[in-house]
C-alpha cells in the first residue's frame, strides 16, 4: 500500500500526494530534458531543472483534467493524486454508470496535457528572448508527448479506458467491452513479443526502448492495481 512522505492539499480538497519514490520520475524528466537541451545548445542546470520541475508540474495538470472531468460524473468521486515511481495517478471512489463516463474522465488527462502545451507555445509567440523560448518549446513538445503516450491503447493508460468505455456504449456492457479487450491486447501480445525480440536483436536501443515500455506498463498493471484513473 502507498505511504506517501508528503502531502498537499487542493481546493476543492483533493490531496496530492508525494511518494518516497517520487524521485524516480523527476530524475528521468531531468535525464531526458538534459539530453535533449545539449541539442539546442541549453545549459546542462537549466535543462536538469527544467525538466524535472517541468515535467512534476505536466504530470499534475495532467491528473487534474481527470480531476476536473469527474467534477462533471456523479457516480466517481477523486480522492487524491499520487505521485510515485511510475509517474503520477489519481485514485477514484465509486463506479462508472455509462461507458460514456468512463470515456469522458479518461480523455480529461490528455486533453489537459493537450491544452498546457498550447499554452506554453502561445508564450513563445511574446517577445523574450530565444533562451526563454528553447525551454518552453521542449516542455511544450514533452506534454504533447505525454498525451500521445496516453492515448495509447494499453492498461493502464487513459487510452485504454477511453476504448473501454466506447466498447461499452456500443455493446452496452462493460465485462463485454473488456472481454473484446482482452482478446484483442493476447492477439497483439502474440504479434508484439516476438518483434520486440527481433529489434533487441536488429536495433538494440530502440528495441530496448520498446522493451523497457513494455515492462513498465506490465508493472504498473500488477503493482499499483489500488490506483485508478
Amino acid at each position: 500500500m502507498l505511504r506517501p512522505s508528503h502531502s498537499v492539499v487542493l481546493r476543492p480538497a483533493i490531496p496530492v500526494r508525494i511518494g518516497k519514490s517520487a524521485f524516480v520520475p523527476v530524475v528521468a524528466f531531468a535525464a531526458l530534458f538534459t539530453v535533449f537541451g545539449r541539442q539546442l545548445g541549453l545549459p546542462f542546470a537549466l535543462s536538469a531543472v527544467f525538466g524535472g520541475v517541468g515535467g512534476a508540474v505536466s504530470l499534475l495538470f495532467h491528473e487534474l483534467g481527470h480531476v476536473r472531468a469527474a467534477s462533471h460524473v456523479p457516480s466517481v468521486k477523486p480522492t487524491s493524486v499520487s505521485f510515485i515511481w511510475a509517474g503520477a495517478a489519481t485514485t477514484f471512489e465509486g463506479r462508472y454508470r455509462s461507458g460514456r463516463d468512463q470515456a469522458r474522465v479518461a480523455l480529461g488527462g490528455p486533453t489537459a496535457s493537450f491544452t498546457f502545451a498550447f499554452a506554453l507555445v502561445a508564450v513563445c509567440f511574446l517577445p523574450s528572448s530565444l533562451a526563454v523560448k528553447e525551454p518552453l518549446l521542449l516542455l511544450a513538445l514533452f506534454n504533447i508527448a505525454l498525451a500521445a503516450l496516453n492515448l495509447l491503447p494499453a492498461y493502464p493508460l487513459d487510452g485504454y479506458k477511453f476504448v473501454t468505455g466506447l466498447l461499452w456504449t456500443l455493446t452496452g456492457s462493460e465485462s463485454k467491452a473488456r472481454r473484446i479487450l482482452r482478446r484483442i491486447g493476447i492477439g497483439w501480445a502474440m504479434l508484439e513479443v516476438p518483434g520486440a525480440l527481433v529489434l533487441l536483436v536488429e536495433r538494440p536501443l530502440f528495441g530496448g526502448v520498446v522493451v523497457t515500455a513494455g515492462a513498465t506498463l506490465v508493472a504498473q498493471k500488477r503493482l499499483l492495481p489500488h490506483l485508478t484513473r
